[in-house]
């Protein structure tokens, strides 16, 4: 009859009661396995790590509860030690648990033997590492996301001011050609240019809604949210969509908030968002059709409605309405569009509380429905006063000549950029234009003869327009003048510091000639006045 595998032991010393006792209750997992690898005793930590009870483990193969991938280093390293290549030995490990789930530990081996070296037993500390390798594992993630978000913003920011110079010239001299009092275009031309005007606006949409999107979803997009009242949103709302619903031939009605109503929201993101529905609601509408802009209180909320006459929708492109790039079939129609506008408004809302709802009927109309928590605020500022005794191109006419020419400093690198300029500032002969190509240039130029306004690219060729403002702000004479950006840099934190460092506003590229041109005025008025 042969021996027993593992044969009974003698009865326990008091020695070996101790041994037992920290053998029991180590606050690890331990294992003893003879030199075949079959297991001989584990205590209870080790059958917790493996799933097993102590009674189910012993006599069974180290093989039989070891990850597949894992076997082969784990006999090799058994073997090493065998051969006296190595008398302990450490890795990562994975035991497989009878309902399938794997679990990661911490292995570590060593090879007792007798007191003529001849091997006896092999004894393991197990310590289970699942918890800590997915802490690890989540934040190795959330640094790769972070270094992809910060590549994407980079990547996003350069490509912004890249595609936006261009623009500028477009933009910008089309502009010009349109208004200008002194070449007047006839009717065929001013139509070319309007086109060439409506194409490179369509393309700066475009542009705009994929910044956009893709600064909510990297979460970089600055919210200003709080109590504003509401009525100063939907006249400025209105007023950028008024041009577009006469163009289309639509009735554009909107019904006044009743007097002090407030929301809680970022107003210049609502605003965009009205923008959004309202062209939206012009744009699929037909003609001799209405366009309608509400708003009324309901419980602690506000409900914004902008509804239309235009050809509807049915359910199932509702359900899809909300797909970044579906456009629902508007794609093989000549009505322009990104795909990506209403996937903007539902996740603006969603930053500011808020959510939307819609409703159609084909042939009938749409009603898309905003709600927003109400606010409250204890004192509303007066609305700003309004210029009059301007043209319907506004600040695009001539301003009064002075005597006393006024100066702008402008830095730039880009040639055409500063013909642009140049053209502009021949409308208000009130102010000269001065070029400084370089940062340092601009430096010297405001130091040696100091201007009345500093208009600053952000990016120059040896500094950036910040550093600019910084060396002059430190100088007396020169730390008072105005100072202003001109930029393709429209990322939110570029902008945000320029305002901290004290720039008076911040026009970007695509120039709005007009705003430009109302700043020159405004200044000059301000001048008069002090």
């Amino acid at each position: 009859m042969s021996e027993p595998l593992f044969p009974a032991a003698p009865p326990p010393s008091p020695s070996d009661l101790d041994y037992r006792h920290v053998f029991q209750f180590a606050g690890v997992g331990l294992a003893r396995v003879n030199l075949e690898g079959y297991i001989i005793e584990v205590n209870q930590c080790f059958a917790d790590i493996t799933g097993r009870s102590r009674d189910d483990l012993t006599g069974l193969h180290v093989i039989d509860i070891t990850h597949p991938d894992d076997v082969a280093i784990s006999q090799a390293q058994m073997d090493a030690m065998l051969a006296g290549y190595q008398s302990q030995y450490a890795l990562q490990k994975r035991y497989v648990r009878p309902n399938g789930q794997t679990v990661w530990t911490s292995l570590h081996v060593t090879l007792l033997r007798d007191e003529l070296g001849t091997p006896q037993q092999y004894v393991a500390a197990v310590e289970d590492i699942s918890d800590r390798l997915r802490a690890q594992e989540a934040m190795n993630s959330a640094k790769a996301a972070e270094r992809a978000s910060k590549a994407k913003t980079e990547f996003l920011s350069r490509m912004s001011h890249e595609l936006r110079t261009p623009l500028n010239a477009m933009l910008g001299f089309a502009q010009l050609l349109r208004v200008d009092p002194e070449h007047p275009l006839d009717d065929a031309q001013r139509e070319k240019v309007l086109h060439i005007e409506q194409a490179g606006s369509h393309l700066l949409a475009m542009l705009t809604d994929v910044l956009d999107l893709s600064r909510i979803e990297a979460g970089s997009l600055p919210m200003n949210i709080g109590a504003h009242p509401l009525t100063p949103v939907f006249d400025e709302a209105l007023n950028l969509i008024q041009n577009q619903a006469r163009n289309a031939g639509l009735q554009l009605m909107g019904a006044p908030p009743a007097s002090g109503l407030c929301v809680r929201a970022d107003p210049v993101r609502l605003r965009q968002i009205l923008v959004n529905l309202l062209s939206n609601a012009i744009k699929y509408n037909r003609c001799g059709g209405r366009v309608m802009l509400e708003a009324l209180p309901l419980d602690r909320h506000v409900v914004i409605t902008v509804s239309d006459t235009g050809q509807g929708m049915s359910a199932e492109q509702i359900s899809h309405l909300f797909e970044p790039f579906n456009r629902l079939g508007a794609e093989r129609t000549t009505v322009e569009g990104t795909g990506i506008g209403l996937v903007i408004v539902k996740r603006l809302l969603e930053l500011m509380q808020g959510r939307i709802e819609v409703s159609s009927t084909p042939g009938i109309g749409t009603s898309f429905r905003i709600w927003l928590p109400q606010g409250h605020v204890s004192q509303v500022a007066p609305a700003p006063a309004v210029r009059t005794g301007r043209s319907v191109f506004g600040a695009l006419d001539h301003g009064d000549t002075n005597d006393q020419a006024r100066v702008v400093l402008y830095a730039e690198d880009n040639v055409v950029n500063i013909e642009l300029v140049r053209q502009v500032m021949r409308m208000r002969p009130q102010w000269r234009l001065e070029v400084a190509h370089s940062g340092q240039d601009a430096i010297t130029n405001a130091l040696n003869n100091p201007p009345d306004l500093l208009l600053l690219d952000m990016h120059l060729g040896d500094m950036s327009g910040l550093d600019v403002s910084d060396a002059l702000s430190s100088q007396p004479e020169t730390a008072d003048i105005p100072r202003v950006a001109l930029s393709a840099d429209v990322m939110p934190d570029q902008i945000r510091e320029a305002r901290e460092r004290g720039f008076i506003d911040y026009l970007t590229k695509p120039l709005d000639v007009g705003r430009l041109l109302k700043l020159l005025d405004k200044l000059a008025q301000d001048a008069e006045a002090a």
